[in-house]
Order: C-alpha cells, then sequence, then structure tokens
C-alpha cells in the first residue's frame, strides 16, 4: 500500500525560468497611472491659458515699446521745434546790435547810439520773458543768500540800507520757479557816521 503512495506521487518542476530573471521583472513596462478625466481637460485649459496670457503680455510689452518709441519722436520733435523758434527771436537781437555796430562806425550821435542800444536790451529781455526767464530784482532788496551772491560789501549810513543790496554786478535769473543764476550784488553795511567806522549792528558778508 506504501509503495503504490510513493508510486502516485509525483514532483513538478517549474522551468519557467524567467521567473527567476530579475532584469526581466525590472525591463517589463508597468502600466501608467492616468489622471481622470476631468483632471486631464483641467490640465489642458490651464496649459491653454497660460500660453494665451504669455502671448498677451509679450503683445503688450511690444504696444509699450513702440508707445514710448512714439513718445520719444514726439518730444523730441516739439523740442526742436521750441529750440528753432527761440531761436528765430534771439536772431532779431543779433540784427539790432549788428546796426547799432554799423552806426557806430559810420559816426552817430552817441545819445543816438545808447537809446539803439538800450532798445535792443529791452527787446532781448522781452524775448527772455516769452522763454519763462526773467531777471531777479534784488536792488535795495534784503539781502538773500538763495538768490545773490554778495561780491563786497559797501559802507552806509543809512540804516534802511544795512543788509540790503545797494549795487547789483551781475543780473540774476529765474526760470520760471527755478533760479537759474543768481545774481551778484554788494551789499551795505552800516556804519557810524560820527566815528566813520562800523557799527555794532552792522551786516556780515556772506
Amino acid at each position: 500500500m506504501a509503495e503504490k503512495e510513493r508510486e502516485g506521487r509525483f514532483q513538478v518542476t517549474d522551468r519557467r525560468s524567467w521567473l527567476e530573471d530579475e532584469s526581466v521583472i525590472e525591463g517589463s513596462q508597468i502600466p501608467e497611472n492616468r489622471y481622470p478625466s476631468y483632471v486631464e481637460e483641467l490640465k489642458a485649459r490651464t496649459e491653454l491659458a497660460e500660453r494665451k496670457l504669455k502671448q498677451r503680455l509679450e503683445q503688450l510689452e511690444s504696444d509699450n515699446d513702440a508707445l514710448r518709441r512714439r513718445l520719444e519722436r514726439t518730444l523730441e520733435q516739439r523740442l526742436n521745434r521750441f529750440k528753432m523758434d527761440l531761436l528765430l527771436r534771439f536772431l532779431e537781437v543779433a540784427d539790432n546790435l549788428e546796426r547799432a555796430l554799423e552806426a557806430a562806425e559810420s559816426g552817430s550821435d552817441p545819445q543816438e547810439l545808447r537809446k539803439g542800444v538800450e532798445l535792443n536790451l529791452r527787446l532781448f529781455l522781452d524775448r527772455l520773458r516769452e522763454a519763462g526767464i526773467e531777471p531777479i530784482q534784488v536792488l535795495n532788496q534784503p539781502f538773500d543768500p538763495h538768490l545773490t551772491e554778495a561780491v563786497g560789501l559797501i559802507p552806509v549810513t543809512d540804516a534802511a540800507l544795512d543788509q540790503r543790496v545797494v549795487e547789483v554786478v551781475q543780473r540774476g535769473y529765474r526760470y520760471g520757479d527755478r533760479l537759474l543764476r543768481p545774481a551778484r550784488a554788494r551789499v551795505g553795511r552800516l556804519v557810524d557816521a560820527a566815528s566813520g567806522g562800523e557799527s555794532d549792528s552792522g551786516a556780515k558778508q556772506e
């Protein structure tokens, strides 16, 4: 009986060698996990929106560059026109100065020559005002170091002239609210009329 049982048993040998070959397992393709369809659709829409936004930003940047170049050209053209108009106005002054020189060479009356120079100076100042440039009135005004450069002191016996501009050496000019050039002037300093010396309240040169 035991012998029959032994004869009835048999051994099965698995000869599928690929199960023992790990390289075969590693090289096999594992199915890729895919997103659900609605996630794929949302992802595609997001990528499309990003591309459109990038294109729009590039277009806006290009438009801004073109607008900036147009504005620069327009500003340059206006500035050039303003310069030409200003120079044309001053050519009139140059013409008058040439006439004054010709009159001086021909022996004209000095008084007439002086009058011509004064008229030309007035014309020149008018042209400056039209361009926004005006002289600073500092004569007999309290000395202001922000508007006037003191180049000297002049003794005065009148207390009303103490620390005031009593002589303008060179005119100052302003352009609108900005100081274009400070005036150069001499400032009064009070002296004691009796002693001929400076009083204790005399002005100090800045």
